[in-house]
C-alpha cells in the first residue's frame, strides 16, 4: 500500500515538472510570437525637425518657456489613444499638453475629448493635422518631450505603462533640477542610458 502511495506521489510530482516545463516553454514561444509580430510594448524614437520652438510647430506657445513638459499626441481613430485617454480619466496633470487630432468633430471638439473628459485648458485640437504636420509626427499615440523651451525627443507609446514612464521621467529630472540629462524614453528612470545614439 505504501509503496503504491509512494508511486502516486512521485507519478504526480514528475507530472507537476513536466507541466511546469511545457508552461514555460509556451511563455517563452508567446514572447517570440509577440517580438516576431511587433506586438511588443516598446517605443519608438521618433525624428522631430531641427531648431523649431513648439509654438512654431503649432504648439501653445507657453511651451517655448517651460523648464520640462510632455506633449502627447492622440487620435479619434486609435484604438491605443482611447485606452491612454481612458487611463487619463479626465486628469491632465501639469507636466502633460494633449494634441488630439479629429476623426468626427463634435461642436468645435473631438470625440475623444468629449468622451474621456479631457481638460480643454490642457488639450488642443488639431482640426487639419496642422500641428502634427508641423512637429513631422503622423503617428499616434506618440510623445514629445520638451526640455527647456526645446522639442528634445519623441517616440510612440505603445501603452498607458509606457506614458507612465516618460512622465516619471520628466518629473524626476524637473524636481532633481538636473539638466543636461536626456534619457532615452521609455527608460526606467533609476539607470543611466546605455546609448544616446537612437535618441532624438
Amino acid at each position: 500500500m505504501t509503496i503504491a502511495l509512494s508511486a502516486a506521489v512521485i507519478l504526480l510530482g514528475v507530472l507537476t515538472l513536466l507541466l511546469l516545463g511545457s508552461q514555460v516553454e509556451m511563455y517563452r514561444t508567446i514572447e517570440q510570437l509577440r517580438e516576431f509580430g511587433g506586438l511588443v510594448d516598446r517605443p519608438v524614437p521618433l525624428d522631430l525637425p531641427k531648431d523649431r520652438t513648439p509654438s512654431t510647430a503649432g504648439l501653445p506657445a507657453e511651451l517655448d518657456t517651460t523648464a520640462r513638459a510632455v506633449v502627447l499626441l492622440l487620435s479619434d481613430r486609435c484604438g491605443t489613444c482611447r485606452a491612454i485617454a481612458a487611463s487619463l480619466d479626465g486628469a491632465v496633470n501639469e507636466d502633460l499638453y494633449l494634441v488630439v487630432e479629429p476623426g468626427t468633430e463634435v461642436e468645435g471638439a473631438s470625440e475623444l475629448a468629449l468622451t474621456y473628459r479631457l481638460d480643454s485648458a490642457r488639450t488642443v485640437i488639431d482640426k487639419g493635422g496642422d500641428i502634427s504636420s508641423g512637429v513631422g509626427i503622423k503617428v499616434t499615440p506618440a510623445a514629445i518631450v520638451i526640455e527647456n523651451g526645446r522639442m528634445t525627443r519623441a517616440s510612440t507609446v505603445p501603452s498607458t505603462r509606457q506614458l507612465t514612464d516618460i512622465l516619471s521621467t520628466v518629473r524626476v529630472h524637473r524636481s532633481s533640477g538636473r539638466a543636461g540629462m536626456q534619457p532615452v524614453v521609455g527608460q526606467p528612470v533609476d539607470s543611466e542610458p546605455a546609448s544616446t545614439a537612437g535618441a532624438a
